[in-house]
């Protein structure tokens, strides 16, 4: 009986295996940054952001920022994993040579604000910043 066992439970290992597949180093796991030091696009180092006085700062540094042109920072009261959310453009700004970035925001009402940043690159394409969520309780 124990054989029998030991048998099946190595098949289901097995069909588990081959369903999923390997991981592998070059596959990105979710809620990380994947940096392609290959790649010439800029990366995001980091972005925060943090209650302060009765707003919101957005703070956010490149990796690099060869290539970058400007930003825009935009918020949302909804569902940011919601594909539909409405995300408001609330800045906009050039990048010179400084490698990070703020932005406050005062205008803020109470409910969960998420942010996000988007780099324009000179190439045309973009690049955009992981999403960060504050709670306003009240002012």
């Amino acid at each position: 009986m124990k054989a029998l066992l030991s048998v099946f439970a190595m098949i289901i290992l097995v069909m588990t295996i081959s369903w999923v597949g390997p991981v592998s180093p070059d596959q990105p796991v979710r809620g990380t940054v994947i940096k392609n030091p290959v790649s010439p696009n800029p990366n995001f180092a980091f972005f925060r952001t943090h209650r302060q006085g009765k707003g919101i700062t957005a703070t956010w540094g490149l990796d690099q920022n060869a290539g970058v042109t400007g930003f825009i920072v935009q918020k949302t009261y909804e569902d940011p994993g919601d594909m539909y959310a409405n995300w408001d453009n609330i800045c906009a700004m050039s990048c010179g040579n400084e490698r990070s970035f703020k932005h406050e925001d005062m205008n803020v009402s109470p409910g969960f604000i998420s942010y996000r940043v988007i780099a324009f690159l000179l190439s045309g394409g973009t690049i955009m910043s992981m999403i960060s969520t504050e709670r306003i309780v009240s002012h």
